[in-house]
This record gives structure tokens, sequence and C-alpha cells, in this order.
């Protein structure tokens, strides 16, 4: 199985066990807003979300991602500013033997963050701390919690923001 199928198959699991558990009633009535307003099939809704959540889940095999739907007329899109990073701290580190590379990778296969939004990864001897994006699911922050590298569990735990300045009373 490839890597792209694998994360097909993850995203597969993780789409039965939502709509399994999860009342999704206000995200139904968002979709059909949205297919009003946008003008657009809920397909197509369904199709950009999963776009959104997910932009390197289809590619062909030579690593380019698809052009097939490309068409050539409409103008480039814009696209909207990165959302705010997130300091986590991994209980894995240099003394663990993990590289930056290592890190990513299980980062990317585990959560589906695109890889170039994992901004930092900072790593000390026996813990990581990396940024990711704002935002993330309960459900893919106990799967990474639980995630091993090198027979260690992460033990993700999300880090306060750092103060740039500090008063200081005279």
């Amino acid at each position: 199985m490839q890597a792209g199928e694998k994360k097909q198959q993850k995203l597969k699991k993780r789409l039965e066990n939502v709509l399994k558990d999860k009342d999704l009633q206000q995200q139904k009535l968002f979709l059909a807003e949205l297919e009003k307003q946008l003008n657009v099939s809920r397909e197509d809704c369904a199709a950009a979300l999963l776009y959104l959540v997910s932009p390197g889940l289809f590619q062909n095999l030579d690593g380019s991602k698809s052009m097939q739907h490309k068409k050539t007329s409409k103008p480039p899109v814009i696209r909207p500013a990165l959302p705010k990073s997130v300091r986590y701290r991994l209980h894995v580190g240099a003394l663990h033997g993990v590289s930056e590379d290592e890190i990513k990778q299980v980062l990317v296969q585990e959560s589906g963050v695109d890889i170039k939004r994992i901004t930092r990864v900072d790593i000390k001897s026996d813990y990581t701390v990396v940024e990711l994006p704002d935002g993330m699911p309960a459900d893919i922050f106990q799967i990474l919690s639980e995630t091993e590298i090198r027979q260690q569990k992460l033990n993700l735990k999300r880090l306060r923001p750092q103060r740039r300045y500090r008063r200081y009373k005279r």
C-alpha cells in the first residue's frame, strides 16, 4: 500500500468514527447554506472541504498534484493567511535518536497536516517542541498523543503561549 493510499484509509477511518459518534446537524445546515450561497452542489462543497482538510491527499505517482479538473481560464486563487500556530511538547528527543524529518513524517502521516504548516521543530535532549496550525481536532490530538516514534509515546502536550515582553515591577 502506497503512502497516499494509507492516508486515504486513515481519513476514511476518521470519517467513519465521526459519522458514527457525532451529531452533525449543524454542519449539515451550514453545508446546505453554502450550497445555496455559492450555487454549487453539496458534492463540490464536500470535495472543497476535503481539499482544505488535506490538500496533499490525492497526488499522482510522480508526486505532482492532479491537474485533471483545473480550468485554465480562472485567475489564480489567493490563499488566505495561514492560521496562527500553536506550540506542542513531544515526549521524544535527541536521547531517543529522532530526527526532524522523522518527526515531521509521523505528524503528517498521523494527523494529515500539510508538512509546510509544521513551522518549527526544536529537538531538545529528552523532548521536542513543534509548532502546528491552531484548531487541531480532539481526535487527532488523542491519536498523536498515543503515537510512538522509536518505541517512545509522543505524549503530546499543548504549551502556553510565550510572552515576548515581561514587565518588571521596580
